[in-house]
């Protein structure tokens, strides 16, 4: 093997042991010299293809977050020129597919929650991005079902309202078993969670619609 594929090879292992560490110890708990030994390398490897453990960390959840997005893409791959209910459907449905595929919560999903109970600031330009896209596209949907009947906090609301159902979805740790456990939701849940969740959201949006347009008579 030459000089520059033991170096790729070297990076990219270094890489995928970051992301097994940080998700089971977070930012502040993993260490250079536990990520290089697990990747087989020397201990100043991190500093010298990544710069500072600071960019490995950014390096680790961007590449968690590559491989959820092409996994399952919040569009579902339907194009933004279909039905608004076909859009909304595919949307609901990456949501819980990403929520229960256990290599993305086993990994980037733990990273998150680690942000949000002990947050370092580090991931917090990303995740901004990335939570803009995600109200973006189904606020896109949202306008294509009520055109412009709706103001930006109906909207809103709505997105609110569809987004907390699928967040019942989130493993838990609690030991009673969190909403999955009293709802008995698993991975065989997910396509007739879907439907619900859309034909109830629809439902809504739409009787919303229909109330704003009685007051605008």
């Amino acid at each position: 093997m030459s000089s520059p594929q033991r170096s790729q090879s070297t990076k990219e292992a270094i890489l995928e042991q970051a992301c097994k560490i940080f998700a089971e110890k977070g930012y502040r708990g993993a260490t250079h010299a536990e990520i290089c030994s697990a990747a087989g390398a020397n201990v100043a490897s991190i500093n010298y293809y990544f710069g500072s453990k600071e960019k490995l960390y950014e390096a680790a959840f961007i590449l968690l977050t590559e491989r959820m997005e092409e996994r399952h893409p919040l569009d579902g791959g339907v194009p933004s020129e279909a039905p608004a209910e076909e859009r909304l459907r595919a949307f609901v449905h990456a949501h819980l597919r990403r929520l229960f595929d256990p290599d993305l919560v086993g990994g980037r999903y733990r990273i998150h929650m680690l942000e949000i109970t002990e947050p370092t600031g580090l991931l917090e330009s990303i995740l901004s991005e990335e939570l803009a896209r995600a109200r973006a596209l189904l606020q896109d949907i949202l306008r294509s079902i009520v055109g412009d009947t709706l103001s930006q906090r109906d909207v809103e609301w709505c997105e609110l309202s569809i987004i907390g159902q699928c967040f019942m979805a989130i493993p838990n740790r609690d030991p009673g078993g969190g909403p999955r456990k009293v709802f008995r939701l698993d991975v065989t849940s997910v396509d007739a969670l879907t439907d619900h969740i859309v034909s109830f959201s629809l439902a809504g949006v739409r009787e919303i619609h229909r109330k704003r347009q009685k007051e605008g008579e």
